[in-house]
């Protein structure tokens, strides 16, 4: 487990390279817009501290650009900031195995709730 400072540090990190490198409408300089972002932070970290691969963190970054924000945007204009994203300092910490999510829109769902909501595709 994090504890909340380490938690607020990482997050105000995320914010900074989110604002700073990320910026997909362009409000870095924009002093009534610094908050512009914050709605993705969460999410981020999550992905960030359950393991996620760069190709996934890229995907969620290019939904928040694409269908969320309504721009477009390319894998590889997500490069820098998966760079930086990663180049945040995570604890290593001992945990529990996590559960896997799908995020579907805005909702995670845990995989073993989805998979019991649709039927056996196998045949007896």
């Amino acid at each position: 487990m994090i504890d909340k400072a380490t938690s607020r540090r990482i997050r105000v990190e995320i914010r900074h390279v989110l604002l700073g490198v990320w910026d997909p409408i362009g409000v870095r300089d924009e002093p009534n817009a610094q908050d512009e972002y914050d709605g993705y932070i969460g999410e981020i970290f999550a992905l960030l501290s359950g393991g996620t691969t760069d190709e996934q963190l890229s995907d969620r970054l290019l939904y928040f650009v694409n269908d969320r924000m309504g721009l477009s945007a390319t894998p590889e204009a997500m490069l820098p900031t998966i760079r930086a994203l990663r180049a945040i300092e995570f604890p290593e910490v001992i945990s529990r195995p996590r559960t896997p999510y799908l995020i579907a829109g805005r909702r995670s769902i845990p995989l073993p709730t989805l998979r019991s909501t649709f039927p056996s595709s196998r045949r007896k």
